[in-house]
């Protein structure tokens, strides 16, 4: 591991964290609904920056990777590393990352405030680090079940209980898609 690694998370546990795996993935072993990113920190070493809970926060790594473990008690976490070209773009992404530790967690998914989820961090991290270049790009989201077309039903309450619209068709990001991202190699997978 080193800073900068991408880890991406199969999380499981919450209707929420399994609404988002439904409506952005491919039938694959494992399917994403969280992403952090290692950086080093003076007093602890390597840790996990990422956007979860409340707030964006540093994770320990054994923390991290405790979160969610598959039937043979592994974390269902694969780790990617940016390819060669984007390397020296890492030092200025986590030191804007760190400096959004403390901002609330983004639980409506919209890219347009001083909140974040936790692929919004990673893209926004990296974008300001390029003067606004991307290398990961956003795409219209969806809230809507593949298979039937209509809105997620964990969606439809979750969007009514905070008494905002969906965000369908809003540019945003996830991990699935993040995974997919032709400008990162996979390093190292802690399932197997």
């Amino acid at each position: 591991m080193q800073t900068g690694d991408l880890l991406f998370q199969d999380l499981d546990g919450s209707s929420l964290s399994d609404a988002i795996e439904e409506v952005t993935a491919e039938e694959k072993p494992l399917s994403f609904s969280h992403i952090g990113i290692m950086v080093s920190s003076e007093k602890d070493g390597l840790v996990v920056l990422e956007a979860i809970g409340e707030a964006v926060q540093y994770t320990s790594l054994d923390s991290f990777l405790t979160r969610s473990l598959n039937t043979d008690r592994m974390p269902k976490v694969r780790v990617a590393r940016l390819k060669k070209q984007h390397q020296s773009r890492i030092k200025e992404a986590i030191s804007y990352g760190k400096s959004l530790v403390g901002l609330p967690y983004d639980s409506v998914y919209r890219m347009s405030d001083s909140t974040y989820y936790c692929s919004e961090l990673i893209y926004e991290m990296f974008k300001h680090s390029g003067g606004g270049s991307e290398i990961f790009k956003l795409n219209p989201m969806t809230f809507k079940d593949a298979k039937t077309g209509l809105f997620h039903p964990v969606w439809v309450d979750y969007y009514k209980k905070l008494g905002v619209e969906i965000p369908e068709g809003e540019p945003g990001c996830n991990p699935n898609g993040m995974s997919e991202s032709k400008e990162i190699d996979w390093v190292f997978d802690y399932s197997k």
